[in-house]
């Protein structure tokens, strides 16, 4: 065996105590990679996406006694406003409603950021 302190198996360190650049930056990339093959595990959870265009409040007897075949429910936005979409209760996007062979659609037009932490790369 060497009395070299850089040569005695210690293969973490580089003779002053810090990390070799290689293995960190190897480091840094399994890490990645396991953050990565760990999202792809989760891309095949059933999530509910909910596209709103408004919301009213209405008492029981004016359900009760108003709503019927025909009635109309004045909503909370103007025509033209965005819905609003929401991934399983939270705000996820903005979107313009839209019409494709006779169904309705909803386009993205603004995506919302999630207060204090960043969306993963897969979401945005």
């Amino acid at each position: 065996m060497s009395n070299d302190p850089q040569s005695e198996g210690n293969s973490h360190t580089n003779g002053n105590g810090a990390a070799p650049r290689g293995n960190l930056a190897e480091a840094e990339t399994s890490e990645q990679q396991s953050q990565y093959i760990e999202l792809g595990l989760l891309r095949v959870v059933p999530m509910t996406v909910t596209v709103e265009i408004g919301r009213t409040s209405m008492t029981l007897g004016e359900i009760l006694d108003d709503l019927g075949v025909g009635s109309i429910i004045r909503l909370d936005r103007h025509s033209g406003e965005p819905a609003e979409v929401y991934v399983n209760g939270a705000l996820f996007a903005r979107a313009e409603v839209v019409v494709m062979n006779d169904c309705i659609g909803a386009k993205i037009i603004q995506m919302i950021e999630p207060a204090g932490a960043a969306r993963p790369a897969g979401l945005r």
